[in-house]
């Protein structure tokens, strides 16, 4: 009888023990990126570096009010970024990690803004888009990017594919196949080739650099506007177009040095 007792006593401490141990594992913290709200919070926090808003307010020391300030303005320019369906909080650590890089110091490079103003890659796969794999797209946004499925560009026209990167100068015929920056998926070699720079004979826009456009009679490669007077980053074929605070117009540029004399400190701010 004594022998059956401590059984069931023991029995009843392993099932407690077992108990805890369970609760403990399924009730997980919860995800701090799972709305929209909450990532852009984060995203705010990880732009506002004490080195951008003392840069974009142009003072020496930290000041609480101005970070404060700076990451009210940023959650709303990163909500203004995303679209208003399709978030998936999958891969937000990555993206965050990127922004928290980009912004360490004061200056950034066209690769770091084409990140942290027009969500380029890694922040590119937030979304999950409405069109299915092989379906027609105009950006990544339209494809479930959270299952890698990204906008495939080829002649001008793109589909939904989980890309498949290609060697510069190698078949690109594939729908998945794509090239690296700079270069594009001709149609009549198809080939990864060079991007067209100004002056070359071109027979559409995706054929030349960025910020170039195809046209005149014969159609060539031509600056869309003067490097002086660019009003967007896509005018650049340096992707970065650096615009003077309350200015309409800028120059093209490979790298901004944060200000407040730039537009860029605008949502810093």
């Amino acid at each position: 009888m004594g022998q059956t007792g401590k059984g069931l006593s023991f029995s009843f401490l392993l099932l407690g023990l077992l108990s805890a141990v369970g609760c403990s594992s399924t009730e997980d913290a919860p995800d701090p990126n799972a709305t929209v709200s909450g990532f852009c919070g984060n995203w705010a926090k990880a732009a506002c570096s004490a080195p951008v808003v003392q840069a974009c307010a142009g003072v020496d020391k930290a000041d609480p009010s101005l970070t404060d300030a700076c990451v009210m303005s940023q959650r709303v320019f990163c909500e203004n970024l995303l679209p208003t369906k399709g978030y998936s909080s999958q891969k937000a650590t990555q993206c965050l990690n990127a922004v928290q890089e980009a912004y360490k110091d004061a200056r950034l490079t066209a690769l770091e803004i084409a990140t942290v103003r027009h969500r380029g890659e890694p922040c590119n796969q937030l979304i999950k888009g409405p069109q299915g794999a092989g379906e027609s797209c105009g950006s990544d946004d339209d494809c479930d990017t959270v299952r890698n499925y990204l906008c495939v560009m080829k002649g001008g026209e793109g589909t939904c594919q989980i890309p498949k990167l290609v060697a510069n100068g190698d078949p690109c015929s594939e729908p998945a196949s794509a090239c690296n920056p700079g270069y594009y998926c001709a149609t009549d070699a198809e080939a990864c080739v060079k991007s067209k720079a100004v002056g070359k004979a071109c027979a559409a826009e995706f054929e030349c650099e960025t910020g170039l456009v195809c046209e005149g009679d014969p159609k060539k490669c031509t600056e869309k506007v003067s490097p002086e007077s660019c009003t967007e980053d896509a005018d650049c074929t340096t992707n970065v177009c650096d615009i003077p605070y309350k200015a309409t117009e800028g120059r093209c540029v490979s790298t901004i040095i944060l200000s407040g004399s730039t537009s860029v400190c605008t949502d810093l701010q």
